[in-house]
C-alpha cells in the first residue's frame, strides 16, 4: 500500500510538472508573440517618424516656394499697374 501511495504521489507530481511546463510554454509563446508585435510597432513608428520628417521638409520647401511666388505676383501686379498708368497717361495726352 505504501508503494501505491508513492506511485500516486509521483503521478500527481508528474501531472503537476506537466501542467507547469505547459503553462510555461504558453507564457513563453505569448511573450514571443508580444515581442514580435512590439518589434513590428517599433518599425512602424520609425517609418512614421521618417515620413513625418520628409513631410516637414516638404512643407518647409512648399512654404518657401509660396513666399517666392507671392513676392513675384506682387511685383508683376505692381508692374501691370505701372504699365496701365503709363498707357492711361499716354492716351490722355
Amino acid at each position: 500500500m505504501g508503494e501505491q501511495n508513492s506511485e500516486n504521489k509521483v503521478e500527481v507530481a508528474s501531472t503537476r510538472l506537466d501542467k507547469a511546463i505547459d503553462n510555461l510554454e504558453a507564457v513563453i509563446s505569448q511573450n514571443i508573440d508580444q515581442d514580435k508585435i512590439i518589434f513590428k510597432l517599433q518599425n512602424e513608428i520609425e517609418n512614421l517618424l521618417l515620413q513625418k520628417s520628409k513631410l516637414s521638409s516638404d512643407l518647409i520647401r512648399s512654404t518657401q516656394k509660396e513666399k517666392i511666388l507671392d513676392k513675384s505676383a506682387d511685383e508683376v501686379s505692381k508692374q501691370l499697374v505701372d504699365a496701365m498708368e503709363t498707357i492711361k497717361s499716354v492716351l490722355v495726352k
